[in-house]
């Protein structure tokens, strides 16, 4: 029977061990309930023994109620992708660039991105095969998690998730959202210049006929005027 033992950094579970016994292996430990203190060191030991002629291969494993969360192989831990941060816009105008993004830091190694529009899986490449029959107007980028349109159209319109993977554990997705895509209001912004325009035009005909009918001229006239009383009784006064 051989023995192994492995030094681990918990931060802050407690782990359990259990044996499996399978055909021609049997694992066990010396200890089934390992209790340690938080960011202190622990020991977990594994003893195996199979019959001759059988490859082995020794993985840790953290077992959770969703799932593998860690496997530990070959010196190195593998963790399971938690839940992505998705960031897709509520909202659009045709022909403008909008760019979503799927990310998550946990996983190990990184995660790929699969995203996907009212439930069903969007294709990777554009401008070949199947994509192009599609009239596909995106691109999706499985390593960065970013979804791409160049050119958003009203077709675009839907929900939208992404979701997580790299092959340890179970993947992870993020909450649906929904991205609506609105044509340009082309008239409405033509309405509106050329109501500002008319407002700009009244102000500039009001302020000619104000001057026209003399009425700053007359303000002036009448300022001037009392000046020129304010003047002469003070130079009597002074006299």
């Amino acid at each position: 029977m051989a023995s192994r033992s492995l030094r681990l950094l918990l931060l802050g579970y407690l782990g359990v061990l259990s044996y499996r016994r399978v055909s021609g292996i049997s694992i066990e430990t010396d200890n089934k309930n390992v209790k340690a203190e938080e960011f202190k060191e622990a020991i977990l030991s594994c003893k195996h023994k199979f019959s001759k002629g059988m490859s082995l291969r020794i993985e840790w494993k953290k077992i959770q109620p969703q799932g593998v969360s860690f496997v530990y192989y070959n010196g190195e831990f593998t963790v399971a992708p938690t839940t992505p941060v998705c960031e897709v816009p509520s909202s659009a105008m045709t022909g403008t660039v909008v760019e979503m993004r799927c990310r998550e830091t946990e996983g190990s190694p990184p995660s790929e991105y699969q995203w996907y529009k009212n439930g069903v899986a969007l294709l990777e490449k554009t401008g070949t095969g199947s994509a192009r029959a599609a009239n596909i107007t995106y691109t999706m980028n499985k390593k960065s998690g970013t979804l791409l349109f160049n050119t958003v159209t009203k077709n675009d319109t839907g929900e939208y998730f992404c979701e997580a993977s790299n092959g340890i554990g179970l993947s992870q997705k993020c909450s649906v959202k929904r991205m609506q895509v609105d044509d340009l209001n082309v008239s409405g912004i033509i309405a509106a210049v050329v109501f500002v325009a008319l407002v700009m035009a009244l102000c500039g005909l009001g302020v000619f006929y104000a001057q026209k009918k003399g009425y700053f001229a007359s303000k002036k006239t009448n300022y001037q005027s009392t000046s020129e009383k304010d003047f002469k009784h003070t130079k009597s006064f002074v006299i």
